[in-house]
């Protein structure tokens, strides 16, 4: 164990030794849902389009992964899916995950488009929320967690580690710290973006930006930048000393699990528009949505791209975090 990592070893695994199943009909009730509310979105009332017009997401995505996701969950949930079919699950599995994460982009303009027409505040076309669509979007979001979780429940079960916990001798240590450290420097980007405007900068700056001190940005950085460092130091296990009222306690696991699950899907959510948009274009849908080679597009890259990586450092850091601290296998040991 490394140094200054405060292991769970209090708590042991159930005394069963046998692999661990996820529940099946949460999968398929989400995935049909998807199918259901792709279905009636077209009839529904309330809709005002601003996702599909612009090329990101092709209509047929939806369709594919629940359809897809139906399949692996049910393939893996078999009795008899062993691992000589462990490969062909994986990939329908996980490029079902893919369709439904391509699915729901844009869910985090409709809860902020929503938030503006709960509230009230004026914010124009930004206050209308297109509630069918966010309805299915929500749908596919909530369905591609729970796959992801099936499906990984598979992998680790038929994998060549434990048959109860799925870890390979010495894996829990495996030394993984660089990715806390480089979400940390990721979460830099968009903010140093907004301050550099902020600033006067011209470079990519749209023309009627009016922006104030990026108040926003910067809690976006203070927070994701200390949940970073969190999920790889000591103090993400015991509150250090500077913590007022807390230090030296026990830091909730789930607390740190959950944010770090949380941020890394709304990052990834939001810095995979303009991958998705180019593979839908390079697939005959429309045109990009922003002009490819202008000052402007390589800021888009750069902010987009910025989120899609600080999502999948942080993602793999929060992992790294939920395998260092989970409870010692009763089987294995690890």
């Amino acid at each position: 164990m490394p140094e200054g990592v405060i292991p769970l070893t209090e708590r042991t695994a159930p005394p069963t030794a046998a692999p661990r199943h996820t529940r099946l009909w949460p999968v398929l009730a989400a995935t049909a849902g998807v199918l259901a509310t792709k279905a009636l979105e077209p009839h529904l009332p309330g809709a005002a389009d601003y996702i599909s017009s612009l090329g990101i997401v092709p209509s047929w995505a939806a369709w594919a992964g629940a359809g897809a996701g139906v399949v692996a969950a049910l393939a893996a949930s078999s009795q008899r899916a062993g691992k000589g079919a462990r490969p062909v699950l994986l990939f329908v599995g996980w490029t079902a995950c893919v369709l439904l994460l391509w699915s729901a982009v844009g869910i985090i303009f409709d809860a902020f488009r929503s938030f503006f027409w709960v509230t009230g505040i004026p914010a124009g076309d930004f206050a209308t929320v297109d509630w069918p669509g966010f309805l299915t979007r929500a749908v596919a979001f909530a369905a591609t967690l729970l796959l992801a979780r099936s499906t990984l429940a598979f992998q680790r079960r038929t994998g060549e580690g434990c048959d109860l916990c799925g870890l390979r001798p010495g894996e829990r240590d495996r030394p993984a710290d660089w990715l806390g450290y480089t979400a940390f420097g990721l979460a830099f980007i968009y903010p140093g973006v907004k301050y550099y405007w902020w600033a006067g900068g011209g470079i990519g700056r749209p023309g009627q930006y009016t922006e104030g001190f990026p108040v926003m940005e910067t809690m976006l950085l203070v927070g994701g930048g200390v949940l970073s460092l969190a999920l790889v130091s000591s103090w993400g296990r015991v509150y250090p000393f500077w913590v007022p009222f807390l230090a030296r306690r026990r830091v909730p696991r789930m607390l740190l699990v959950s944010c770090g699950w949380g941020l890394s899907a709304a990052l990834l959510l939001q810095g995979l528009i303009p991958v998705f948009a180019s593979v839908n274009h390079l697939l005959g849908g429309p045109d990009l949505p922003f002009d490819s080679g202008s000052a402007n597009s390589w800021v888009i890259l750069a902010v987009y791209g910025g989120w899609a990586l600080f999502g999948l450092a942080l993602l793999g850091a929060t992992r790294t975090y939920q395998r260092r601290t989970r409870a010692v296998c009763r089987l294995c040991g690890e």
